[in-house]
């Protein structure tokens, strides 16, 4: 069967709503974490949910490491004291998260924003530092989007709520600057969660066949 772009989430959604907690969760992160996954975006930020009695955590943390390690993409779970049952992760790919937050623009958002960085990005302290606010029952630290590899330039304007904002369609973020770039850079994004949920279809009716 062929899909097309146009409906190919809806109907991935669809499809893999019904299944078991393990095989629901390893059809989102294998969807949604494809741009890292395929090492063209440093981190992804998936938030597992599905009704309010459903442990989602305990699912993640038993079923992770094997979805995962052979794959060179570590994780976080970032809720880990929540109230809820949803797991909120952010997976990456190590190397290009360093780069990504190794810039001059992106350590200045980090320190202004309590980051421990100095001369130079611990990577795990700053991950610590993040889990920590997400912990803290605070809204979402915008800061965020610099650990999602988005350009530092469009998160300092996101984070002084600038009126005069540019989105794209399809966007991942606000883009404020280089817009054309951003829309490619989309496309690349969407084209690896399409085709990561094509494949995830042609082996659910595989089995079921």
């Amino acid at each position: 069967m062929t899909y097309n772009n146009a409906n190919i989430i809806q109907i991935f959604m669809e499809r893999i709503k019904h299944s078991d907690t393990e095989n629901f969760m390893k059809s989102i992160l294998f969807c949604f974490g494809a741009p890292t996954i395929r090492g063209l975006k440093a981190a992804c930020l998936i938030n597992f949910r599905r009704g309010k009695c459903e442990d989602m955590r305990s699912s993640w943390k038993n079923n992770a490491s094997k979805w995962l390690d052979a794959l060179g993409v570590e994780w976080l779970l970032l809720n880990e004291h929540s109230q809820d049952n949803n797991a909120l992760v952010l997976i990456f790919r190590r190397e290009l998260l360093e780069r990504a937050l190794r810039c001059c623009k992106a350590c200045d958002i980090l320190k202004a924003q309590g980051y421990p960085v100095h001369n130079n990005i611990n990577l795990d302290e700053c991950l610590k530092c993040l889990r920590e606010k997400f912990s803290s029952g605070t809204k979402c630290p915008h800061e965020v989007g610099l650990f999602l590899d988005y350009p530092p330039d469009d998160v300092k304007c996101f984070m002084e709520n600038k009126a005069s904002n540019i989105s794209c369609p399809g966007c991942y973020w606000k883009v404020y600057k280089n817009v054309r770039k951003a829309r490619r850079t989309f496309r690349k994004f969407k084209r690896a969660e399409y085709d990561a949920a094509r494949k995830i279809l042609r082996d659910i009716i595989s089995f079921e066949q």
